[in-house]
């Protein structure tokens, strides 16, 4: 499958290639500061990526087909929604729709059944991380945050960033959620275990 793993690589570079360009005006205006925004642009782009990576993710397909994404804020639903605007416009992951929500994290345990395919951290939130990786842990389904230090408090991926934009996983929130992620990705990405 080469077309594939050129396909990873040009999605990498993509990435790489938005932390370079400044943050939009609309996600700078919100952010907390230049840094997070820079991350958070950069995150939801990778994100769609890392979901394609997870070799189980077309059986979290809901009845209809489509991936249920969550975005979890704590008190900023513009940028939420924001976000997931960005999300749809990508269409699919692997082929499958995609269908997203946007919900705080005082929400996202009260949420019902309904199976999802991944959480997306859009903020900061503090003492609320476990919290969210015990969710998506229980859940089975990767959780994804773009700010520095959330992968190495348990949440299963993320970015590293410093010459070059790479993903970066928890190796040990992988396994407490049952995730099992394609090996090629693997290889790329740098590990926290």
């Amino acid at each position: 499958m080469p077309g594939q793993r050129s396909g990873w690589m040009r999605s990498l570079v993509a990435c790489a290639a938005v932390l370079v360009v400044l943050a939009s005006p609309w996600l700078g205006a919100v952010a907390a500061d230049e840094q997070d925004a820079r991350r958070v642009t950069v995150g939801i782009n990778v994100f769609p990526a890392v979901l394609a990576a997870d070799r189980d993710i077309e059986a979290k397909r809901s009845a209809s087909g489509e991936l249920t994404l969550l975005i979890v804020h704590r008190d900023d639903a513009a940028l939420a929604d924001r976000l997931a605007e960005v999300l749809k416009d990508k269409g699919a992951v692997r082929g499958a729709p995609i269908r997203v929500e946007v919900l705080t994290v005082d929400a996202l345990g009260t949420r019902g059944p309904d199976g999802v395919a991944g959480v997306f951290i859009a903020q900061r939130l503090g003492d609320r991380v476990p919290s969210v990786a015990i969710y998506c842990n229980q859940k089975r389904v990767l959780c994804f945050s773009p700010f520095e230090g959330d992968v190495e408090r348990g949440i299963a991926a993320g970015i590293a960033v410093s010459d070059r934009v790479l993903p970066y996983v928890n190796v040990t929130a992988l396994g407490q959620a049952g995730l099992r992620i394609k090996p090629f990705f693997m290889r790329i990405a740098e590990r926290y275990e």
